[in-house]
């Protein structure tokens, strides 16, 4: 077995989202002094996983054990339970060798002119992989994440501290779900609302990668996907040609689909700042988004 090193428990004051409570023996109680050395089994599921690991250093983070180490030369973190059931694997990828697709949505992103520090294809039990791309400017450093067919899914500014970490689905939310989609990857889950505990699911079907919305009950609220003037209906695509807003800078089109309809929302730059406007199926004008708007959050966030 590897040689370790041991350090003392750090408990991190990052906020990890962890939707439903784990069983008991599959965590650790943070505050228990003796429980931040990894057991055998904890041990030989990190050797039989990373065997070319080394340079191992072992602490608790919010009930798991957590492993950083080198692999190739470079940083990697690992998160298991008290059991030995991998939970998370954060592994470094060269940025020459990420999906093609992958590098080419980040140069159409806002952060294309950023330096890229590091990249990883972060993997988590349950859930597709994605790739992380760490990029920095003067001042700021940020996560960026993409599903392996390069969906933009999301960003973490200002990313010093630890920001990946397992994810436990509700199996509430895992049978809403499933009562929704079949044949799909789920990616992402996070939650977008504190005060009212609504939930943000990304999901890959057929490629297309679209975000459900729960509530705190986990009812279905509505789903966002990307399109292009490619994909978007003809009809709703003449509609926004023949608005007022079509002279305007287009930096996003978007298809809502709520219990009702599905609509389409094109994002538009006017003074350096985000409108949205509206279109229904047949292409006509609903509404004009701002800030204030009731679904402002889901629109203007995620």
């Amino acid at each position: 077995m590897k040689d370790y090193f041991h350090i003392r428990t750090l408990i991190a004051g990052l906020t990890l989202l962890v939707l439903a409570n784990c069983t008991q023996d599959s965590k650790i109680d943070d505050n228990t002094e003796d429980n931040f050395l990894p057991n055998e089994q904890v041990l030989r599921a990190f050797d039989t996983r990373y065997p070319d690991a080394t340079g191992v250093a072992w602490f608790v983070e919010d009930g798991y054990y957590v492993a950083d180490f080198m692999l190739n030369s470079r940083i990697a973190s690992a998160w298991f339970g008290t059991e030995g059931e991998w939970r998370l694997g954060r592994i470094p990828t060269s940025y020459g060798e990420v999906e093609p697709v992958v590098s080419d949505a980040f140069r159409h992103t806002s952060y294309a002119d950023w330096e890229v520090k590091e990249t990883y294809t972060l993997n988590r039990k349950e859930l597709a992989p994605v790739y992380t791309l760490s990029v920095t400017n003067s001042h700021t450093l940020s996560n960026l994440y993409f599903t392996r067919n390069g969906d933009f899914i999301k960003v973490i500014d200002d990313a010093n501290n630890r920001t990946d970490a397992p994810i436990v689905i509700p199996a509430a939310l895992t049978k809403a779900i499933d009562k929704l989609f079949t044949g799909i990857e789920i990616v992402d889950v996070s939650v977008i609302d504190v005060i009212n505990s609504e939930v943000s699911v990304g999901i890959l079907k057929n490629n297309l990668y679209l975000t459900a919305i729960f509530n705190k009950s986990y009812a279905w609220i509505v789903n966002f996907w990307t399109m292009t003037p490619q994909t978007i209906p003809p009809v709703v695509w003449e509609g926004f040609n023949a608005s007022p807003y079509a002279d305007l800078s287009l930096s996003r089109i978007r298809a809502m689909e709520s219990a009702t309809a599905t609509t389409y929302l094109f994002y538009l730059v006017k003074n350096n700042k985000t409108m949205i406007a509206e279109f229904n199926s047949n292409g006509h004008l609903t509404t004009v988004i701002s800030r204030n708007h009731v679904m402002a959050k889901y629109l203007l966030t995620i």
